[in-house]
């Protein structure tokens, strides 16, 4: 009996302390996965001030719609008054207390955006001590100080640190978790010539510091905004979400990206009931051209299903979220193409080519050449994704692309 009285007594404590190193960062599960949470991430950037009309009260009310775009940590941006407190205008630190708790439910963590601050360290602290799981630098001093604090601290608490070749964030010790780099998706144009290099820079980092793609955020014209013809508007933007979701890094979301928000509709918050429906005899409502997540949810070829098709395929398949990457030069045809390859090629997990036509025409292409040259076999390509209409493979020797297109393969033969 008191073997059994001291068993009992050993699995409460364990447990206890299960669950306090579980709750105190604030997030389900952490710290107990032998994969850093962070590798192939999906965050997701907001404002409270404009995400909901609630501030930080009305997050937790779309965590089942961010958990559905596979959003695996929100950054949050814009929310504090000073170092250690919460802009009244979007709510309190209970409330952001609040947020960490149910966002913990869905295994979404939530990160800040820090202000630059003279005491980064105290100010981590205060923060990492509430839940968060993880800062955003300012400066490139700020992320070395907030490093070492984080790499002390349980669940994997992670630093965001911004791309910056006159002084590598990847060579501090310790080194930043992610490295926030801009180059491939906020290109003046839209080109193959002009992104293929980017995206072969970003690759180039090193292993210890994950590369963070983004096309939209606070600072940049919406992606929506810079690239949109007026005519292919739609597929353009899945091809922005497909180089950040397909390569080889992981992916920050601008909030409403996935929905096709502008520049001009930059100060709105998202729509989220469908819209008034109209009534006889009364004048139809005025069209609105903010971007509504209860319309795009019912319409499977909507950019925000584009968005979750992608998000899935970026977490649920291992060559696309740790293969290697490698880009096909096509840039005399603007079409952006790269093979995702894994470590070792078999039927089970074959390579997977990534084609995306950057013109408003239709292009014949041809891969031959490349897979020969990678030593890869196959002669056609299984489709996986792909952003028309139609059916069937696509052959190595002579492909057509549609504008706009997309195309996501397994190399078969």
């Amino acid at each position: 009996m008191p073997s059994f009285l001291t068993l009992i007594l050993v699995l409460c404590l364990s447990t206890t302390a299960f669950a306090q190193t579980l709750a105190r960062p604030g997030w389900a599960g952490s710290g107990m996965s032998a994969e850093p949470w962070w590798k192939h991430a999906v965050l997701y950037q907001l404002d409270p001030h404009n995400f909901s009309e609630d501030g930080l009260r009305g997050i937790p009310r779309h965590l089942n719609y961010l958990q559905s775009l596979g959003v695996d940590a929100l950054l949050l941006t814009n929310t504090a008054s000073d170092a250690q407190t919460i802009d009244p205008a979007i709510g309190t630190l209970d409330d952001l207390d609040d947020l960490i708790h149910q966002a913990s439910r869905y295994n979404i963590r939530v990160l800040l955006d820090l202000k630059p601050t003279p005491d980064p360290t105290s100010t981590a602290r205060f923060w990492l001590n509430r839940g968060v799981a993880g800062f955003h630098a300012p400066t490139a001093a700020e992320a070395a100080a907030l490093s070492k604090v984080t790499s002390s601290s349980l669940g994997q608490r992670i630093v965001i640190a911004d791309e910056s070749p006159q002084n590598p964030q990847q060579n501090h010790d310790p080194a930043p978790q992610l490295l926030l780099d801009p180059r491939p998706g906020t290109q003046p144009q839209l080109t193959a010539s002009a992104i293929r290099p980017a995206i072969d820079a970003s690759q180039e980092q090193s292993n210890r510091t994950q590369p963070l793609l983004l096309t939209d955020g606070p600072i940049y014209p919406r992606s929506m905004t810079r690239y949109a013809d007026g005519k292919h508007d739609l597929a353009i933007a899945k091809i922005i979400a497909t180089t950040l979701l397909t390569t080889r890094t992981a992916a920050l979301l601008y909030y409403g990206q996935e929905l096709g928000l502008t520049t001009t509709t930059e100060s709105a918050t998202i729509h989220w009931d469908p819209p008034l429906a109209p009534v006889k005899g009364q004048p139809d409502p005025p069209a609105d051209p903010t971007p509504n997540a209860a319309v795009e949810e019912a319409n499977p070829q909507s950019l925000l299903n584009w968005y979750r098709q992608l998000s899935a395929l970026h977490h649920g398949n291992a060559t696309i979220s740790s293969g290697a990457n490698i880009t096909l030069n096509h840039d005399d045809q603007n079409v952006l193409a790269w093979v995702r390859k894994p470590s070792t090629v078999s039927a089970i997990s074959p390579a997977i080519v990534v084609i995306c036509n950057l013109s408003a025409q239709p292009v014949q292409l041809s891969l031959k050449a490349d897979i020969q040259r990678l030593h890869l076999k196959g002669s056609f390509l299984r489709t996986i994704l792909r952003s028309d209409n139609a059916m069937g493979p696509m052959h190595l020797e002579s492909m057509t692309i549609p504008p706009y297109g997309v195309f996501i393969g397994q190399l078969r033969y």
